[in-house]
C-alpha cells in the first residue's frame, strides 16, 4: 500500500501534512537566488522538509483519502494507520523507504532518522518556470576606462538639449497660449503694466528737470561740459567695441587621472561539496562581497571579487581572515 500520490496532492495545497507515528512534511518557501556554484537562476520555489515530532494525527490525510477514493472517515483512517506501520516495519529493517516526488526516509549510521527531499517545487505559481544560466560577464579594465569616456561624451552633448527643449515647448499650440494669456493677464493688471512699460525716473531725467529751471549763465558752464560728456561717450563706445569682439574659446587638455584600483581575488577555502561551497557563498553575500567559485583540481574553490586599491585591499583581507578563515589569500 503506498499513499505517496495522495501526501503529493497535498503538499501543494497544504504547509504540513502528517503522518500518523511516523513524522510531518513541510513545505518551505524560497525566494528566487542564483547559485554561484553552478552558475544557475533558480525560480521561487516550495521544497519540502521532514520533521519526526509531529506524529499527532491531524485528520487532514484521512479526509483527503475519503474524499478521493469514497471511503468513510474510519475506513480511511485504517488505511492511514496501517501505512503508517508498513513504513516502521521497512525503517527498522533498515531499508529506505521511497515517497513518489516527494524523497526518502530512512535510518543513517547514528541511528537517526533522516530524510533527503527530491528536486519538486510545490508552488503553483512557479509551475514550468525553468532554472535558467546565469554566467558573469567578465570586463576588462580597458573596457570600463572605454565606457566611462563616452559617458562623458554624451554628457556634454547633452548640455546642449534644454534650448532644444524649449523651442519644441513653443512649438505646441497649448504652450503658446499659455504664454498669451498670461501677458494679457500682465497688461490688465496696472500695477504690473506700469512695471513693464513705464520704468522709474533715472538720474539723467532728474538732472534735465534742474536744468531747465536754471538761469542763462548756467547754460555757459553746461556748454563747457558738452566736450566732456562727448569724449565720456566716445570712451564708452570704445570701449563696447573692444567688449563686443568675440572670445575664441580654447579646449584646456584633459589630464589623464590615473586608476589605482586593481582586481583581485581573496581565497577562503577549496571545498570537495559542492554544498560547502554553497553555503560559504551565501554567506559572503550577506556581506555584501562578490562570490567566485571555480572548479580546479577536484575542488570547488570559494573566494572573493574584488576591485580596490592596495591599501583597501589589507582592509578586506584582515576582515576576511577575521571572521572566515585565518589562511586565506590573495590571487591577482
Amino acid at each position: 500500500m503506498d499513499l505517496s500520490h495522495h501526501i503529493e496532492e497535498l503538499l501543494y495545497s497544504n504547509d504540513c501534512v502528517i503522518i500518523p507515528t511516523i513524522g510531518g512534511f513541510i513545505v518551505n518557501y524560497t525566494a528566487s537566488s542564483i547559485d554561484f556554484v553552478e552558475q544557475r537562476l533558480l525560480p521561487p520555489q516550495k521544497s519540502v522538509s521532514f520533521n519526526a515530532k509531529l506524529v499527532n494525527n491531524d485528520g487532514l490525510l484521512a479526509n483527503h483519502i475519503a474524499q478521493k477514493e469514497h471511503l468513510t472517515y474510519k475506513q480511511a483512517t485504517s488505511k492511514v494507520e496501517e501505512f503508517s506501520r508498513q513504513i516502521e516495519i521497512d525503517l527498522f529493517n533498515n531499508k529506505i523507504v521511497h515517497f513518489n516526488k516527494i524523497g526518502k526516509l530512512y535510518f543513517n549510521s547514528d541511528s537517526k532518522l533522516e530524510f533527503v527531499p527530491f528536486n519538486t517545487n510545490f508552488l503553483k505559481d512557479a509551475y514550468g518556470l525553468p532554472d535558467i544560466p546565469c554566467v558573469p560577464i567578465l570586463r576588462s579594465k580597458d573596457y570600463l576606462i572605454k565606457n566611462k569616456s563616452e559617458e562623458k561624451a554624451v554628457a556634454i552633448q547633452s548640455k546642449g538639449k534644454p534650448a532644444a527643449l524649449i523651442t519644441a515647448l513653443v512649438a505646441k499650440p497649448r504652450v503658446i497660449a499659455a504664454v498669451a494669456a498670461i501677458f494679457l493677464f500682465a497688461l490688465a493688471s496696472p500695477y504690473i503694466y506700469n512695471a513693464l512699460f513705464h520704468s522709474a525716473p533715472t538720474e539723467t531725467s532728474i538732472a534735465q528737470d534742474k536744468d531747465t529751471t536754471t538761469t542763462a549763465p548756467n547754460k555757459k558752464s553746461q556748454a563747457s561740459l558738452i566736450p566732456s560728456i562727448s569724449a565720456t561717450n566716445s570712451s564708452d563706445t570704445v570701449a563696447t567695441e573692444q567688449d563686443s569682439t568675440p572670445i575664441q574659446e580654447q579646449e584646456v587638455p584633459e589630464i589623464p587621472q590615473v586608476d589605482p584600483s586593481q582586481d583581485y581575488v581573496i581565497v577562503l577555502g577549496a571545498f570537495g561539496k559542492k554544498r560547502n561551497a554553497r553555503r560559504l557563498a551565501k554567506k559572503l553575500e550577506k556581506d555584501n562581497y562578490l562570490p567566485d567559485v571555480t572548479y580546479k583540481n577536484g575542488l570547488n574553490r570559494v573566494g572573493v571579487q574584488i576591485t580596490c586599491s592596495p591599501e583597501e585591499l589589507k582592509q578586506h583581507l584582515k576582515f576576511l581572515q577575521e571572521n572566515y578563515n585565518k589562511k586565506a589569500w590573495v590571487v591577482e
